[in-house]
């Protein structure tokens, strides 16, 4: 169908339904969508229809958590799935939990984490919901072992734009399609999830420094084997031999003597602590966010220094033997993360966050390349986090046998065409190497850079042809990157006259 947008004052709304200002979560995009929030499935089957008279294109939203314009669709609708948020069912002996879409993964935790078991793959942002998780199919700290999302989805309900709902179980056809497809394909309902089996809710945490990206690598080698999860803090400002000076965050399931009760309490005051830091966290980073801008117009200098001193400081506890300890594995998946300033002021009024994957094959040489590329931005990387993955057969996956840089930049306005050149850098080296960028938090790649770094999106729109002719499901980033229904159909007729 040729999309076309319904003004705010042209036609009587559903009282589920309303026209409401988004931003992205980076804070660089505005909006204005006109948002449905059902808590039924004969809601978001009144809505596509809605949309779907009125020839309005439709973009799902779960939690809102992704970095970039995937979950944004300015002058068209949004289906926010917050509101279907329950459980199902929960299987104790298969370890399994049935859960609608909009369920955060904080709240999985709170139903099963007190049995010795937890949802592997978890992203950073505890608040994100299971559909928006797979949607993107995001990655925790131990995707080397466990894989991405999709690894962990048994099957999900589908609904069509039509109406009509599939269910699809990893055997389906579409499941490489639908996990991973940005939504481009209908509204995941609900999903039943595999949960994995731990020790117990706690791990021992040990920070190991690495002089350079050689170091690192070869100790990633013996950490992948002896340990069960792994965030690698990088410096992005060392240079020459010490590029790729970094600390390992290594965390492994430890045993712990203690009943469900006791486990149950110790849990409850970690989901409190939880809340309360994510508040705290971001109520002191949201005030002293004029000091943080004015500091990063000094970046270099300053960043250099701070990284300098932290490198030096892991180092002398390391050398010391303090550089370990036990805690719940809630405060070093989820909690550590409101101990920096979140992502929209790390990357400002004119910034973005880029996460690339790069092949094991080739991980040294791709290592040094990325980090030396971003390093000469007049805006260099205010964070950089590797992380270590496993391969996985969606068909627009980031996920790749190898290791991810994660970038956050926040260029000056002064900047933006320089910074942008070191992007595209960025981005023709990582389609030289045959790896990814990750969709979920993309804001940047353009449509050539896109079709050559997910050659199999034509299957994806093949299939897409099949489920949703009228090409209903679309969002901001799909029209960005070119993958868009009508501007499909626009290049076609082009390319034809």
């Amino acid at each position: 169908m040729t999309q076309t947008a319904v003004t705010e004052d042209s036609a009587p709304l559903p009282d589920f339904m309303e026209w409401k200002d988004l931003h992205s979560l980076v804070g660089s995009i505005s909006t204005r969508s006109l948002v449905a929030q059902p808590t039924s499935v004969d809601q978001c089957r009144e809505a596509l229809a809605w949309c779907r008279e009125r020839s309005m294109s439709v973009c799902t939203r779960g939690a809102g958590r992704t970095y970039g314009d995937l979950a944004l669709n300015d002058g068209h609708a949004l289906l926010d799935m917050s509101g279907m948020n329950k459980i199902l069912g929960f299987d104790e002996e298969k370890a399994q939990i049935t859960v609608e879409a909009g369920t955060r993964v904080i709240d999985i935790f709170e139903e099963v984490h007190w049995r010795n078991l937890y949802l592997a793959a978890s992203p950073t942002e505890s608040h994100s919901s299971v559909a928006g998780a797979m949607c993107a199919n995001v990655n925790g700290k131990e995707a080397w072992r466990v894989g991405s999302f999709a690894h962990q989805v048994v099957r999900l309900s589908l609904m069509l734009a039509d109406g009509e709902i599939l269910e699809i179980d990893r055997e389906h056809e579409l499941f490489n399609a639908v996990v991973g497809g940005i939504g481009m394909l209908g509204v995941i309902l609900d999903t039943t999830l595999q949960l994995t089996p731990i020790k117990s809710p706690y791990v021992e945490i040990n920070r190991i420094p690495a002089t350079n990206g050689e170091a690192l690598l070869t100790k990633m080698q013996q950490i992948e084997q002896d340990y069960d999860a792994v965030v690698v803090w990088v410096d992005a400002y060392a240079y020459g031999h010490r590029t790729g000076r970094s600390v390992i965050h290594a965390a492994r399931w430890v045993e712990k003597d203690l009943t469900p009760e006791d486990q149950k309490k110790i849990l409850a005051e970690g989901y409190k602590r939880l809340d309360k830091h994510r508040a705290f966290g971001l109520a002191l980073h949201d005030k002293f966010a004029p000091l943080l801008s004015l500091m990063l117009q000094a970046q270099k200098p300053m960043l250099r220094m701070f990284n300098w001193l932290y490198y030096k400081a892991s180092r002398l506890t390391y050398k010391l033997g303090r550089s370990s300890n036990q805690e719940l594995f809630l405060r070093f998946a989820f909690e550590a993360s409101f101990t920096v300033p979140p992502a929209h002021l790390v990357c400002g009024p004119h910034g973005y966050t880029v996460q690339l994957t790069f092949p094991r094959s080739q991980a040294k040489e791709a290592l040094v390349e990325l980090l030396n590329i971003s390093l000469d931005s007049p805006c260099p990387p205010v964070t950089t986090i590797l992380r270590a993955h496993k391969k996985d057969d969606c068909l627009i996956s980031f996920s790749e046998d190898g290791y991810s840089l994660n970038f956050e930049f926040h260029p000056k306005k002064r900047h933006e065409e320089a910074s942008r050149k070191v992007i595209d850098k960025l981005i023709d080296a990582v389609a030289r190497y045959k790896g990814k960028i990750h969709l979920a938090k993309d804001q940047v790649l353009k449509p050539e850079q896109f079709y050559r770094i997910f050659p199999r999106y034509t299957e994806l729109l093949e299939i897409k042809k099949r489920l949703d002719p009228d090409g209903m499901f679309t969002s901001d980033l799909a029209r960005r990157v070119g993958i868009d229904p009508d501007l499909v159909r626009q290049r076609a007729t082009e390319a034809a006259g």
